[in-house]
C-alpha cells in the first residue's frame, strides 16, 4: 500500500541547516536544492511524494518533478499559503491514516493527527531519507556481490614480440 508524503517546503528550508543558508542568499537555489535532496524518497513504488511551497502569484500551480511519477510540486495561491493546500489535502483525503505530513509547524501537525493522517517533524524526514538512502545502496551492493559470475579481470592479451636484442 502507497503511503502519501506531504512535505511542507518552506518549513523544510528553513529547518534543515544548508538549506537555511542557501535560502539566505538565493530562494531559488534553496528550492532546487530541496527538490533533488527528496529524491531518493520518491523512487520507489512505496511512496507518493508531494512538496508544497508557498506561492507568490494568484494561482496554484501543480507539476511533476523531473518527470517523476510519484513526485509533485505544488506552488500554492499568495492568498491560500502552503499551509491551506496541506489543510485541503488532508481535509479531502479518502484515505488518511496513509497519509504522512513532514513539518515542523504545529498547527499543520494538529489538522494531521485530526484528520486521521499521521505527521512528522523535519528532522525525522531526514532520518528517514537516510535510511532510504542506506536501504538502496546496500540494495545495489547485494546486487552486485550476490553475482556470482564476477566480471572477467583486465588482462593484456595483446602479444608483444620479444625483443632478440635484450632477451
Amino acid at each position: 500500500m502507497q503511503e502519501h508524503l506531504i512535505v511542507d517546503g518552506n518549513n523544510a528550508m528553513h529547518a534543515i541547516p544548508t538549506l537555511a543558508r542557501e535560502l539566505e542568499m538565493d530562494r531559488n537555489l534553496a528550492r532546487d536544492s530541496l527538490l533533488r535532496l527528496l529524491e531518493p524518497l520518491a523512487t520507489g513504488d512505496h511512496c507518493v511524494l508531494t512538496l508544497v511551497f508557498d506561492g507568490r502569484g494568484s494561482r496554484s500551480s501543480l507539476s511533476k518533478h523531473a518527470n517523476m511519477k510519484n513526485y509533485t510540486v505544488i506552488h500554492s495561491s499568495s492568498s491560500q499559503g502552503a499551509d491551506g493546500v496541506i489543510e485541503r489535502m488532508l481535509l479531502a483525503s479518502k484515505s488518511p491514516e496513509r497519509i504522512v505530513v513532514a513539518t515542523n509547524d504545529g498547527l499543520i501537525r494538529n489538522c494531521a493527527y485530526e484528520c486521521g493522517a499521521s505527521a512528522m517533524r523535519i528532522e525525522d524526514l531526514v532520518s528517514q531519507l537516510d535510511q532510504t538512502i542506506e536501504r538502496n545502496a546496500n540494495k545495489v551492493r547485494n546486487r552486485s556481490s550476490g553475482n556470482k559470475k564476477q566480471p572477467p579481470s583486465f588482462e593484456n592479451k595483446i602479444p608483444f614480440p620479444k625483443n632478440k636484442q635484450g632477451q
